[in-house]
Parts: structure tokens; sequence; C-alpha cells
């Protein structure tokens, strides 16, 4: 905590700089004050860094530290108000502390009598300083670096697990999946210390293809120390949770969540559990009306919870060796060069993972420690010698790694990473948000030209490639924190943030620490608004499950005036909104809100206002235009038709989404024109573009001069039958909408002109100086278009999603290179195209692309969905994308073929009927083929290991499915004449095989004098599965849907089905 208060006392010293330059204590009557203040607190936070190394242990200091840290919010809020006072009458000016406060400013004698105070409490604090013992140190002050992320290895590294991951899965699902007629439900688990890898291996379990299309409901809920019963069964509830909105005990919720799961087949993850109680005293009972072969995944630390929960199989997952642990720090901190290199920090990097006890996520903590350090023997040594490892004070598994790895942050990062406990565990948070949330709270000082939005991603990024916040799914703009991690910033918050759950919680913490941050989970509305009204020091509530009255609101907006950061669930805000005027973060998104008051007007710190989904809100209070520290407006998916006139004074606008258009203008709203004062655009979206009522004042936004755009959206209502003259003036106005050549995302949608604009349709050399930096274009359901721009020509362009074309019959050259004059052909086009979508494109017959044209050589996944009329891939795909490794074809029912793609690895086509063949596919692994009736010949897939096949129609297993690795060459011997090889698949050389297909070619499969049995037996996995699309009656009457299922293993050998066919039981493969 101490090292986050340098980083407010260092914040706060610069303010006090400038207004002691200013004297603007001798405006407020206090002179002298102001530089005593900053003297002061220069002497404090030369001790800080001692402090923080006392504190854990010496409840003293600790105390001492939380009287500094109060007095440092209370300041805080005095400097807010001087903002606010003086930013009433700036309007946004840059005028100077002094002019404002000696010409406007209300109360000068009342403001610097606060001022007078806060140095008398600062100076009883300081003389408290020496009964410590609190040395004078000096803390080195680091900078957000780039080194970091050149050093850094990529996410897709080495499992955490170690190297056996894929072989424990496996068997764990042979295990799961296993008839096991014991109990209708069991319980297996995976037993681990904490960091070393449970949740990823449940992870690859619950997505695993067997387990998805084993059980007819997965449900995956993270349980914790500290779980709730009413969102537990919420969370397993099969069904639409709006349902259970009214259901707060679980009298109520348990007979709901019995009679969702009743006759459904469920496997289960209950991920991180403390207590058996869980499923002893709570889920057993309840889920036994789960039909058979239903299964439940524990993970826990404890083996005896295991037991206790009666589990069938233990799993445990082992720490890594010695030499793994070794081998995962070189691929962390990028140690992959020579030998040399390796062996001459192996010695001192044995040493270090040593203290990491084998735990994968202790050692990646270290990596990103190391990773900011020189490649140096001195700087590792440094490392492995630092105190921090012998800390003690804090839990068992948070000591030496991870608290080190605190421990090494600059004092910005440290507050930015405690602030992410105050989500819940496994909460999934988006960078956008939570950068907000940091700005919002103070926490990010921008530097030199940056913003501090940009600075903010800067921190984000850092903590992620230290290894202290963890992508989700492997985007990095998402993330979560592992529990031990959470664990570790709720120590350090030491009270001042809350996860409430339960109302007891809030105000719990010991000591005079006040209560700063609160997440509410609790939906006791009565109770929790009595206990909250009284936390008037909260900086940040987050709140998303309210139901509060107006009335109540009302109250707690008076009471909790303190706010930085409100996001909250509501039917309606009160005026009483007006008195948060320290609010810089304000989020009401997905709510039923039908105005928003004018008081917002007072909010003159606001920041971030975002409104999307909002679907009852229509219109805007005119006095948003006062809220010139506004940066984030975003009203995607609202029905707000027509600003307030005025918005172009929002100049320090970065984000502007849903800005609407009013369809019958009015004297007060806001035009096009407006536009154009917002020179900080980064991302701007336009909704409603057939409103515009003069292409003057389309002109007069002048979007092509906006040099910090990065994103544009522009749009027109869709399914519109326009006459030519709209089609015409549409064209106009889109003609001036040329965007910048900063520009790096566009999108458009609903375009209705025939021809696109010139600034998208040239086809010299010039398009690409046009748009260097394009890398996302995205044209949906522009109808009447007949020709495709040259896309090709965009020099960066990685991503291009093309839909509902209607008008296009044919792609030719011209999307590629436009007119070839001008244009150099040893160059390729769409020199950096990764991604390539065409969906909807009903017309669409042919695509010309000949092999003299060079195009995409970097393409890595081509998507077509609804082409029914496209005859054929292109030639130049086939010659020239060499680095397509992903082709999805979905209702493509005129293609015949696809062939010769020779870098291609994964294939799914569907729907498509007339498709017929399949073939020189040398590096294809996995092949899905879903309702393709013609299909007839695959061959020459050398590679492939794994195959599905979905046909409900499907009355025997296709002839390119090959018997053993030769297919019939025993009988070609026989005969004693040359005879042509048959090609096909040969099945021995698959490592699985999914079928979905109907019961009677099931029941083939089942026995093993049927013809298919030979054809399947040597495959080492196969899944055959069978769900009727309608419901039927059960024995007792009751309608269900029971997917049925046989799972067959070669080795070792294993037949299991929950078929039961009483006629031809005799002949199972058992």
């Amino acid at each position: 905590m101490a090292m986050i208060l340098d980083a407010f006392v260092s914040k706060f010293a610069e303010i006090l700089v400038e207004l002691a330059k200013e004297e603007v204590d001798m405006l407020l009557g206090v002179p002298g004050e102001i530089k005593k203040l900053e003297n002061k607190l220069r002497k404090i936070s030369k001790v800080l860094a001692h402090a923080d190394r006392k504190r854990i242990n010496d409840e003293a200091v600790d105390d001492w530290l939380k009287e500094l840290k109060d007095f440092m919010y209370d300041a805080d809020d005095i400097l807010d108000l001087c903002r606010i006072e003086a930013d009433k009458y700036s309007e946004g000016s840059l005028s100077t502390f002094s002019h404002l406060f000696h010409s406007r400013i209300q109360k000068p004698h009342e403001i610097g009598m606060k001022i007078r105070e806060l140095n008398q409490k600062l100076e009883e604090i300081l003389r408290w300083r020496s009964e410590f013992n609190l040395e004078f140190t000096s803390y080195d002050k680091q900078q957000v670096t780039s080194q970091i992320s050149r050093m850094t290895s990529p996410i897709g590294e080495i499992d955490i697990v170690g190297s056996e991951i894929e072989e424990h899965t496996q068997s764990l699902v042979d295990s799961l999946i296993k008839d096991d007629r014991r109990r209708n439900i069991l319980v297996f688990a995976v037993v681990g210390a904490g960091g070393i890898g449970k949740t990823t291996l449940a992870q690859r379990i619950y997505n695993d293809q067997r387990i998805q299309e084993g059980f007819s409901v997965r449900k995956w809920v993270c349980v914790s120390q500290e779980f709730d019963e009413i969102n537990l069964l919420k969370d397993i509830y099969n069904g639409d949770k709006n349902d259970l909105a009214q259901d707060q005990n679980r009298s109520s919720l348990e007979p709901k969540v019995e009679s969702s799961l009743r006759g459904k087949k469920l496997f289960l993850v209950l991920d991180d559990v403390w207590t058996a109680k869980v499923w002893c005293d709570l889920l057993h009972n309840m889920l036994n009306s789960c039909v058979a072969g239903s299964r439940i995944l524990v993970t826990t630390r404890n083996e005896e919870i295991a037991m206790q929960m009666l589990a069938v199989d233990i799993h445990h997952v082992d720490k890594l060796s010695l030499e793994d642990s070794w081998s995962l720090l070189c691929k962390k901190v990028v140690l992959t060069g020579d030998e040399v290199e390796i062996q001459h920090f192996k010695n001192i990097g044995m040493e270090i993972v040593k203290k990491c006890d084998g735990l994968p996520l202790a050692i990646k903590a270290i990596a990103g420690v190391l990773c900011t350090k020189k490649k140096t023997w001195t700087a590792w040594n440094r490392v492995l010698e630092g105190t921090a490892w012998a800390t003690s004070g804090l839990p068992e598994e948070v000591k030496g790694a991870l608290y080190l790895s605190y421990e090494d942050l600059p004092s910005y990062l440290k507050q930015c990473f405690v602030y992410c406990s105050l989500f819940p565990e496994d909460d999934i948070i988006h960078m956008g948000t939570i950068t907000a949330l940091w700005i919002a709270e103070g926490f990010v000082k921008a530097e030199g030209s940056s913003t501090m939005e940009e600075t903010a991603e800067e921190y984000y990024r850092e903590l992620i490639t230290r290894n202290l916040l963890r992508p989700s799914n492997n985007y990095r703009d998402v993330f979560q924190m592992h529990d031990l991690l959470r664990c570790l910033a709720r120590c350090l918050a030491r009270g001042e943030s809350s996860v409430v759950k339960k109302v007891h919680e809030v105000g719990s913490s010991n000591g005079q620490m006040k209560l700063r941050r609160v997440y509410v989970g609790d939906r006791e509305t009565t109770k929790i608004f009595d206990v909250l009204v009284k936390q008037d020091s909260l900086r940040t509530l987050i709140w998303r499950g309210t139901r509060l009255s107006e009335t109540q609101m009302d109250v707690v907006f008076n009471k909790i005036s303190r706010l930085r950061v409100l996001d909250i669930k509501i039917q309606r805000l009160p005026d009483s909104l007006g008195n948060l005027i320290y609010l810089r973060y304000l989020n009401i998104s997905r709510t039923d809100i039908s105005m928003i008051p004018e008081s917002i007007g007072n909010l003159r710190n606001l920041r971030y206002l975002i409104v999307e989904s909002c679907l009852s809100l229509s219109r805007f209070p005119n006095s948003i235009v006062n809220l010139h520290n506004l940066t984030m407006l975003d009203l995607d998916y609202t029905r707000v038709v027509g600003m307030p006139a005025g918005l172009g004074r929002l100049q320090n606008l970065q984000l502007l989404r849903g800005f609407m258009l009013q369809s019958n203008r009015t004297e007060g709203c806001c035009t096009m024109e407006e536009l154009r004062s917002l020179s900080c655009l980064t991302d701007l979206s336009i909704n409603k573009l057939e409103r515009i009522s003069s292409i003057s004042e389309v002109k007069a936004a002048e979007i092509k001069n906006k040099s910090k755009l990065r994103s544009l959206g522009l749009s027109c209502a869709l399914h519109r039958e326009p006459t030519e003259e709209e089609m015409r003036r549409i064209e106009e106005v889109f003609e001036e909408l040329h965007p910048p050549p900063c520009l790096e995302e566009l999108r458009i949608r609903g375009y209705f002109g025939r021809e696109f604009p010139r600034w998208m349709a040239e086809t010299s050399s010039s398009t690409s100086i046009l748009f260097p930096n394009l890398r996302q274009l995205e044209l949906h359901y522009c109808y009447y278009y007949e020709r495709l721009p040259p896309c090709g020509l965009l020099p960066h362009l990685e991503h291009l999603d093309i839909r509902g074309a209607a008008s296009v019959i044919d792609v030719g050259l011209e999307f590629l290179v436009g007119s070839r004059a001008g244009v150099d052909s040893s160059k390729y086009a769409f020199p950096k195209l990764e991604r390539l979508e065409f969906l909807h494109m009903w017309h669409w017959q042919e695509w010309h692309w000949d092999k003299g044209t060079r195009a995409m050589p970097c393409l890595k996944h081509l998507h077509l969905c609804q082409c029914p009329k496209l005859k054929s891939l292109p030639e130049g795909l086939v010659l020239h994308a060499t680095s397509l490794t992903k082709l999805d074809i979905s209702a493509a029912g005129s293609l015949t073929t696809i062939e010769n793609l020779l870098s291609l690895k994964e294939l799914y086509i569907g729907h498509s009927r007339n498709l017929e063949k399949v073939s020189d596919l040398p590096a294809l692994t996995t092949l899905e083929v879903e309702y393709c009736p013609k299909l007839r010949v695959v061959e020459n897939l050398q590679s492939l290991k794994r195959m599905t096949l979905v046909d409900e129609e499907m009355k025997s297993l296709p002839s390119y499915l090959l018997k053993g690795a030769q297919g019939g060459a025993k009988k070609r011997k026989r005969v004693h004449r040359p005879t042509k090889t048959r090609k096909g698949v040969h099945t021995a050389h698959l490592e699985e095989l999914v079928i979905r297909c109907n019961m009677g070619l099931m029941r083939k499969i089942c026995q093993k004098a049927s013809p298919e049995w030979p054809t399947i037996q040597d495959i080492q996995r196969v899944h055959v599965c069978y769900s009727d699309k309608y419901s039927s009656l059960s024995e007792n009457g009751s309608m269900h849907n029971k997917p049925v299922h046989v799972i067959y293993n070669k080795s070792p050998f294993s037949f299991t089905t929950n078929f039961n066919d009483t006629t031809s039981s005799s002949g199972l493969a058992l």
C-alpha cells in the first residue's frame, strides 16, 4: 500500500508545485500553506519504501500508513473541488489557476481553511513517523518500457502444467465418458497446489469435442472460498436467467434448478472448491434427477475435499520438475538463442526456479520480473537475493515469487494491479473498461504527447507481459486474474476494496481504514442499501444487480458524493445525480432508463459516459454539452435521435459511438457540422446517414482532417427500397465522408448507392497511399453495388469482411488490383491480408483470379457462407494463397470441388449439396463434412488425423472411408492382375473419427458383423452420436431429447455406449 501512496504523493506534490508557482495560497488567504504542504509531502515520500516493507508485520506502521492514506484521499477531494469551482467558469480554456481563483472562484476562504487544516493534520502524521525508525530511501521510479514486449514470448507458450497435458486431458475425458452406472451422477476430481494448472486442465477437458457432444448440458461454475449459494444455483440453472429474477432463497430456487436439469445428461465443472458442503449439502440431492452418465468435475487444492465428495477418480497435477521449471522460465524470458547464452544463465536460473517450488504460476511471475532486467548475471542475482522472497505476514500461498513480482512493480502499476482485485473471481474484464477505471480513480498520468488512455493501455500491456494479468482465451484485450494473484492483491488492498456477496461483508474491514471501493453482488436490496449509505468515503461503486427505487438512489447520491466511478443497473436516474461532482465514470448501459436528468451537466469531471444498449433512451439532456472533460460517449444501440446543439464544445471527445441525426430537424439540434471541432476523435460511428439534409453539412464535418481517427463506422438504415434520387444522394453524402489516411478500421453498413465513393473505388496505385494504415474493413449489407472496390491495393489490410452484397454476381481482378493501369504487377495484391470473409452473397457466381495475378500471400483463414451460386474456387487462390491453413465453407450449393490447396490444415464444409470431390490437400489434418450427400471422392489427404461426418440421412459410412492401411490390397493380389489402387481416406491413419448420424446407422456401427465395423476398427478413437431433432416420449411419459452415443477406443481397447437395443445386443462390439 505504501508504494501506492508513493504514486499518490508524487502526483499530489506536482499539483502543489503548480499552485505554489501561481501563489494560489495568497489568493485563498493562507500564504505559505501550500509550500509547507509540499515540503512535508516530500519528506514523507522518502520513508514510504521502508514503511511498505515494515507494515506487513508491524501493525503500528500499518495504522500510520492508513492515516496517511486517508489524509491523501481528503486532500485529493479538496484539490478536485478547486478544479470544479474553477472549471465552472473556464469553459475548457487553459486559463491559469491564479486567474480563475482571482476572478471567479466562490468561497476562497473556505477552501483556504481546508488547506490549512490539511497542513495541520499532515504535521501530526509526520511527527508519528519518528516513532517507527523509518529510514530515508530513494525509490527507483521505473517508466513503462517497451523492452518487455520485445523480450517476452507470445501467448501460445508451452502448457503451464507440463508437456503431458494432452495425455492427461484425453485420459480424463476417456474416464468421464466411460459407461459407469454406479450412480446417476459421478464426481471426478483434479487435485493440486494453487497455481499449478488445475483450471487449465479442467478447461481443456470442458472444451474437448467428446465432452461437448456427449453431454446435453455443460456448465462451468467458479465456486471459490466465498461462494454464494444463490448465485451458484442461478449459474447452474439450465434456462433463461430472467426467470429467476425474483428468486432470492434456496427454497424457491432449488426446485426450479432441479426441474431445469431433470432428464438431462449434465457435465458440471466446480472450479476451485474449498469445502465439500457445496456438493454434499447443496447440490447432491438436487442433481440426482439428471440422467445416468452425468458427471461432476471438481478442481480443488485439498484431496480430503475430493474424498468427502465421494470422487470416483482423483487426478493429481504434480509440480514441475526442476528441468521443466527451467525450460518454462527460458520460454517466458525468451532464452531461446544459442546454447552458450542458455548455459550462462542456467546455474543461477536453476536457483531461482528452485524458489518457485515447481509452480508454473510462480515461475511465470518471476519470468515477468526478469524480463524487465538486463540479461546479465548480476541483474539475475539481484532478483535471486531480493528480500521480498522472505517477506512474512502474508498468506503462505502468495509469499515468495508472487509477492516479489508485485514488489518489483513501479508504484503506478501497483495501484492498477491492486484495483483489479475489486472484481469477482473468474470475472472476464475488457481492457477498455479497466483502463478507464484506472483513469477515473486518478492512477494514470499522461507522459509527453500521449493521452491518458494511451498511457493506461501501456500500463495494461505491461501487467500482461509481466504475467500478473492473464489474457482470456488468447485475446489480449480481455483478461482474467488468477485466484492466487487476486488473493495477493486483496491482501494488499487491506480493507479498502470489497467484493460484497453478503450484506454483512460491507464495512467489515478491521482498523480505521475506510472502505473506498465496492463491487456488490448481493441482491438483498433493502439491507445493502442501509449499509451502503453509511460508506461516505466510497470512490468506486459497481452494482450491477440493483433494484433500488429512484427514491433510494436519491438518498445514495446524496450520501455517497465522493464517487469517481459508478457502474449501476437502475430503472431511473434521480436529479440528485448532479451531486456526484467528483464522478469521472458513469456506466448505465443495458438498462431500461428512458431519460437522463439535466442535472448531469453538473458533473464537470465526467470523462466516460456509457449508455449503450439502453433501448428505451430516446433523447439526451441539453446540459450534456457542458461536460467538456468527456472523452467517451457511447450511444450504440440506443434510440437517441438527434443530439443537443453545442456537441462540438466537447473538444476532448475521443470516442463517439451511435451519433444519430434527427429526421425532422428542429432548433437546438446538433448537425454534422459540429463534428468538425472534435479533433481528438479516435473512434467515431455515425448512424442513419440517409437523414442528412444537405451535402454542405457533411463537408463541414471535415472527417478527412481528423488526424487522430483510428476507427470509423458509417451506416444507413437497412431494408430500404430507395428511389434513384435517394441512391444518387447517398452516393454524394459518402463522397464527402472521406476518412483520413491514419484510419485503421472502417465499417460501412447499409449503404444503398450503386457505386462506391471515389475514395474507395479509386483504381490507381494512389489508393494504397490514401489508406496506408487500414487494417480492418467491413462492408455489410450494401445491397445495390455490383462491383467490389479494389481492396487488394490496401497495403496493410489484415481482415476483410464482406456481407450481404446482393447485387454482386462476379468478383474479378478489379477486387484485387483495380484497373491494371499504373499497378506494379511484381507486387502482391492484399499483401498483409490474413482473414477473408464472404457471407450472404446470394447471387455471386464467379470468382475470377487467374494464375498471373499474385495476391494474398499471408491469407490464413477463408470463410464462405451462404454463397449458394458460387461455382468454384479461383485458380489464383490455389497458386498464390500459400499460407492458407483454415477454410470454412457453408451453404455453397453450386460448389462441386475443393482441391490442390497445399497448405490447408483445417477444412469445414457444410450444407453444400452438390459437392462431389475433396482432394489433394496434403497438409490437411482436420476435416469436417456436414450434409454433403453427393460427396463421393475424398482422396490424397496424407496428413489427415481427425474427421467429423454429420448427416442424419446417411444410411452407411461413405465409400471413401477405406478399410485398413492399404485399402483392399490383399484382394488384388489374389486376382493376379493389375488393378488401379482405390483412393480415399485410409482409416488406419486416423486418430479420431466423429460421426453424427441416424439410429439405423448407429445400430450397424454397434455390431461386429455389420459391414461398417471393419471400416472403423483400426481408428484410434471413434465417437458416434445421435440426437433426435424432435422431442420424444420417455417410458414415464415425459418429453425428453436424450443423446445416444457409441465410444470406441482401439488401444487400450474400450467400447462403451448408452444405446440399448435388445433385439441386436448380442452382436455389439463389446
